[in-house]
């Protein structure tokens, strides 16, 4: 707006002075006019924003002090009911210990007698003090409670007879009620033995003080106005400051002498506004307003300087304002009809995820209906309150009949207990089999699962379904017949394998013997001799295609164990000297390092197996005048572990496993360096067998290395010692 009119200005300031200061002047009058009813504005504005705050704040102060005045009334009704009745003062202790539960304001209640002394008190330590009633001055009657002045201090200890007085930041509002008289225990007739009545004492007055924490109404205070120069104030009606916040100079317990609001007190306005003097230094808009039940005054100041002082930064930004108008309502205007537009894409999508979602139910009917197992849900007791079609043929009646059924009712008295059980939980899957009776009456075989339904951490019930079984059991038998046969037929194809092996092997050994012979003496003729050769060569195929099924028994053959306590370097021991001949042959060092006992119990032949095949297989693949190494020790769990390493051809990673499968061989020795390919498994199923673990690894370097871990038998413990084999 300031934009357009000074540059008209600028074009018109040589054509025509008169026009240039009339449209200054207005441009001026423009100005001048929103920027004094902003300030009015601003004034009237903190003037209304002070009376709500000293609305909220007395509201608030007076609250908190008729709150403790009902709290002192109720239990000065309770401590009356005590004093009659021995039943009731049995609790009285224990009521009193439970006085200050949501009482956060309240420091200490006590009960006082005539004289001042404490007898009761929620603070134990103030139990025995006297306090002295006439430093209060004027005291309530009975049943009356009066808010004395404040006095400097935390607790009743700083209110005691014979502590000197001191000066405090700390204060305490202290609220005194008299207890009514309670009613005389002569006239009743009852009297003790010394002739005195029960009721005497008691007549005595007696006073409840309960100390309020000013702070609490501070913190109030605080909470309630914004930071900077402002304040906000509590005092009584005869200038004595109760609360105050931080940025009023004066301390609660000094007095607000000559401040205007008091004057007006005085005159009869009990509430109001006005721009002046207060407690805060300078010009401030004050609203004050007297509690109407108690001496009680609150007033919140706001310096004027303050409250101008975001007239005077709006000021600044009127005529920006005026240029940014128009570009903040186009952006409005864009943004809403993006709004708009997003909101109806949105309700187009979400039309058509309810269109999607309607669909879905309805194929989750029509799916319901077709399943052929029984679908359900329950509430968290097992009470039925869903079941599809299915139903009819788990019992008798129309699926909207078994809501409100207990689903373990419908199992036969024996199952029901395990049926009921399905729902005892929520900790997963559960499952059992239970026997029902179908809508013809005949018993059927259920497999019953459930999983618990849970939202937002509370459980809701449980889903569930129900397969009839009945079938799936004359079916288990049958499998497990064919089971029973599959194995009798491996076991004899296995004794087969191992007898025709044996047998075959003899008469091949003579036929191979006599074509060496006949190779050996046929002289110079060759026709003979390439017969014999014929011969002899089918019958080393033939040996060999024998030692192959004799090999494939191995795997079969392994049966139960002789398990025996023993320390594992002794069956180590032997097969290294066993195999020494075919390490010295090859020019190998078998370097083993069993520096201490390996306890463990194992069957020593098969365990001599596994170690001489696993030795075995690393000579093969060890390169010539090489090192096979040999480490053994008690892992930290306490299991022992046995390692052979070499520096070999190593395995390729993808076959570290198969290398355990029956006639598997390792890529790198497929040109029948590595046997049969049975050593190595029938060496894992004996290891299994004594509930170990036998795998393969990757040395850094080159090589490989296989791990042998048995567990641990303490039992068994022979002396140490370490061995080595070259």
């Amino acid at each position: 707006m300031l934009g357009p009119a000074v540059r008209s200005l600028q074009r018109l300031r040589r054509a025509a002075l008169w026009a240039g200061v009339v449209v200054a002047a207005g441009t001026l009058a423009g100005l001048i006019g929103p920027a004094w009813v902003g300030r009015q504005e601003a004034i009237d504005e903190a003037r209304a924003r002070g009376a709500l705050l000293a609305q909220v704040l007395e509201s608030d102060a007076s609250r908190t002090i008729e709150t403790a005045s009902l709290s002192l009334h109720a239990i000065g009704d309770g401590l009356t009911r005590s004093i009659a009745d021995p039943h009731e003062a049995e609790h009285l202790e224990a009521h009193f210990s439970h006085v200050l539960v949501g009482l956060p304001f309240i420091r200490s209640v006590s009960l006082l007698d005539t004289r001042g002394k404490v007898l009761i008190s929620t603070n134990a330590d103030e139990i025995g003090l006297e306090v002295p009633l006439d430093d209060f001055g004027r005291l309530p009657g009975p049943d009356r409670d009066l808010l004395m002045p404040l006095r400097p201090g935390r607790g009743l200890a700083d209110l005691a007879r014979g502590r000197p007085p001191r000066s405090s930041p700390v204060g305490m509002l202290p609220l005194l009620l008299q207890l009514p008289a309670p009613p005389d225990a002569a006239a009743s007739g009852v009297t003790t033995e010394a002739g005195v009545a029960p009721g005497a004492r008691e007549r005595e007055p007696r006073w409840l003080l309960a100390l309020i924490n000013p702070d609490a109404l501070t913190q109030v205070q605080q909470r309630a106005l914004p930071t900077g120069h402002s304040a906000a104030w509590l005092a009584s009606t005869d200038g004595q400051l109760l609360a105050a916040m931080e940025t009023l100079h004066q301390l609660p317990g000094q007095r607000l002498d000559g401040h205007p609001a008091f004057d007006a007190l005085r005159r009869g306005r009990e509430h109001g506004t006005y721009i002046g003097a207060g407690a805060l230094p300078g010009e401030v808009v004050v609203a004050y307003r007297a509690a109407p039940r108690r001496s009680l005054m609150v007033g919140v100041e706001q310096s004027v300087e303050e409250v101008l002082g975001r007239w005077h930064a709006g000021l600044r930004w009127l005529m920006l304002i005026g240029a940014l108008a128009l570009a903040l309502i186009a952006l409005a205007t864009v943004t809403v009809r993006r709004s708009l537009q997003a909101r109806a894409e949105a309700m187009e999508a979400l039309e058509g995820a309810h269109e999607q979602l309607a669909d879905r139910e309805r194929d989750m009917r029509v799916l319901l209906k077709s399943v052929q197992e029984v679908i359900f849900r329950t509430n968290p007791s097992g009470t039925l309150t869903f079941v599809n079609a299915r139903w009819t043929t788990l019992h008798r009646g129309r699926p909207d009949e078994a809501v409100g059924r207990r689903l373990a009712d419908l199992a036969e008295p024996a199952d029901r207990e395990a049926v009921a059980g399905l729902f005892g939980g929520d900790e997963g899957v559960r499952s059992v089999e239970a026997t029902i009776r179908n809508g013809e009456g005949a018993p059927r075989r259920y497999q019953i699962a459930t999983v618990p339904l849970r939202r937002d951490g509370e459980l809701l019930g449980y889903a569930g379904s129900a397969v009839d079984i009945t079938e799936r059991a004359a079916a288990e038998r049958l499998t497990r017949q064919a089971r029973d046969a599959a194995e009798e037929a491996s076991r004899t194809k296995t004794e087969f394998l191992a007898n025709i092996s044996h047998e075959l092997r003899t008469p091949l050994q003579s036929i191979l013997g006599f074509s060496e012979l006949g190779m050996a003496r046929s002289g110079g003729q060759e026709r003979l001799h390439a017969m014999f050769s014929d011969i002899h060569g089918s019958g080393q195929r033939m040996l060999a295609l024998v030692n192959d099924l004799l090999d494939a028994s191995k795997l079969d053959a392994v049966g139960a164990l002789d398990l025996r306590a023993q320390d594992l370097r002794e069956p180590v021991g032997a097969v290294m000297r066993e195999l020494a001949p075919l390490t010295a042959k090859r020019q190998l060092t078998l370097a083993a390092e069993l520096p201490e006992p390996l306890p463990a119990s194992v069957d020593p032949l098969r365990f001599q197996q596994a170690v001489r095949n696993v030795l075995a297989n690393a000579i093969k693949f060890a390169p010539q005048g090489g090192t096979i190494e040999l480490r053994g020790q008690r892992t930290p769990d306490g299991a022992l572990h046995l390692c052979v390493a070499d520096r070999g051809p190593g395995i390729p990673v993808d076959e570290l496993e198969r290398i355990f499968d029956p006639f598997v061989q390792s890529s790198t020795t497929k040109d029948g360096s590595g046997g049969t390919g049975l050593g190595l498994p029938i060496s894992r199923r004996i290891v299994e067998m004594h509930g170990g673990r036998l795998y393969a690894a990757n040395r850094e370097g080159g090589g490989a290395e296989f791990h042998l871990i048995l567990p641990a038998n303490e039992s068994t413990a022979p002396g140490g010692g370490a061995l080595a084999a070259d």
